[in-house]
């Protein structure tokens, strides 16, 4: 291998053996894929833009499967944003004009949504790599929208989650998610494992069914309806709460109103009978409390912004000036 990708460059970790083979071999069809795509610039950087990617496999076959529930949000948010894939709303001052939208879909290898929710540029990619290269797609976008991974939010599928339940994170393993996996390997920064990310459960194979057969087959009836009429706007609304709230306020929120039942019932169980017999209840939940001052905030954020049109600020966070690459 050259010297070069092994030996750490400024501000880079060494890369592992696999990634140097990897990058070495992907040379050639990188460079086509420039060639075909006319050389795209960079767009200007803005450091309030959010890149949120829903993880799937490409092709009508895995439409609706459990692994393809990061698609199902991202089409929800759209279609709830008035963003549509393949156009680019106000994208002029993104770079993501015209036909330039075009030729960055082609290089990143994702269908892309542009525009602007609650004040914030966002960009809304659904990988069309296959679930384990997803990373390398994202990696394009990210590089192209100067996007560092504090504001990179990834939308899958999670076996150890309830089927319908959500959980929002800010660091994580991949827990066996060959796309996320991918993420970790391909993208600026992203090797520590801290990037937002918003888990949809589909939960564990029963039986000896293997995890593979697992989330390429369907929800039943009564689990699609619930996630339809229940999980995907909290997922919804969990985007909007980290676009307006930031993250930290937003996890409060979304986690509590997927798991603060569940706790509780966990809770109770625990309880010791007192001296004459009885069971004490159980104590009132802080953190539910909180959720819903959370939840009321979001609602009067976002009312405030689309009566006024003003941009609402992100509480800054030490990560978010990390450079990309």
């Amino acid at each position: 291998l050259p010297k070069e990708t092994t030996v750490a460059r400024a501000g880079r970790p060494l890369m592992g053996p696999l990634a140097a083979v990897r990058a070495v071999v992907g040379f050639p069809m990188r460079l086509v894929t420039r060639v075909l795509t006319g050389g795209l610039g960079r767009a200007p950087e803005d450091p309030a833009r959010w890149l949120i990617v829903g993880l799937g496999n490409p092709g009508s076959r895995f439409e609706r499967t459990r692994h393809n529930v990061g698609f199902d949000v991202l089409d929800r948010f759209a279609a709830e944003e008035g963003l549509v894939f393949g156009a680019a709303a106000g994208g002029t001052s993104d770079g993501t004009a015209g036909g330039t939208l075009e030729k960055l879909q082609k290089r990143s290898r994702a269908k892309l949504a542009v525009g602007t929710v609650a004040g914030k540029r966002v960009v809304l990619a659904k990988p069309q790599t296959y679930m384990n290269l997803s990373g390398e797609s994202v990696k394009a976008l990210m590089r192209h929208y100067r996007v560092p991974k504090s504001r990179l939010l990834v939308v899958y599928d999670d076996l150890d989650t309830p089927v319908a339940k959500l959980k929002l994170k800010g660091k994580g393993g991949h827990g066996g998610h060959n796309g996320v996996r991918n993420i970790i390997d391909e993208c600026p920064g992203c090797a520590d494992k801290t990037f937002p990310r918003l888990k949809i459960g589909v939960g564990r194979p029963q039986g000896d069914t293997p995890v593979y057969d697992h989330v390429l087959t369907r929800f039943d009836e009564e689990n699609r309806s619930v996630l339809e009429s229940k999980t995907f706007v909290e997922a919804c609304d969990a985007i909007r709460g980290v676009l307006t709230l930031g993250l930290d306020r937003a996890m409060t929120a979304a986690n509590d109103a997927g798991g603060g039942e569940a706790r509780g019932k966990k809770n109770a169980s625990k309880k010791k009978p007192r001296a004459n017999g009885e069971t004490p209840g159980p104590k009132p939940s802080r953190s539910t409390g909180d959720a819903a001052v959370v939840a009321a905030l979001v609602r009067d954020a976002l009312a405030r912004i689309v009566a006024s049109g003003a941009p609402v600020a992100e509480p800054r966070r030490a990560a978010a000036n990390e450079p990309t690459q």
